[in-house]
């Protein structure tokens, strides 16, 4: 919700933790080459660490793979989600993933 409100010179109810949360946590697009749906709630690792989790997560079948939308706080080209206590590898990208048909995401520099 922080990317949606204006905080700047402002203050009202809230305000300190939307604050906190954009200085720590960025949204960012996953895509999964392997098998599996990337689902919300599942926790996403950077380098092995705990970074953020998956806010929704669905199979594209423009792409073939599974999608997914997460909140994180730090990026590497080694991100995995834990899904049903297997890890699996995922691509960090910048979201929009698809337009008119056709993919559009590029990988995010880290």
């Amino acid at each position: 919700m922080a990317n949606t409100v204006f905080l700047e010179g402002r203050d009202f109810l809230g305000a300190d933790a939307l604050r906190k949360q954009t200085e720590h946590d960025e949204l960012v697009g996953l895509v999964m080459a392997g098998k599996g749906i990337l689902r919300a709630h599942y926790p996403v690792f950077s380098d092995g660490a705990p970074v953020g989790e998956i806010t929704s997560g669905a199979f594209s079948p423009t792409l073939g793979k599974s999608i997914a939308l997460a909140r994180v706080s730090a990026t590497s080209s080694n991100m995995t989600v834990e899904i049903r206590g297997k890890m699996q590898a995922v691509e960090c990208v910048n979201p929009p993933f698809v337009r008119n048909g056709k993919q559009v995401y590029k990988p995010r520099k880290t």
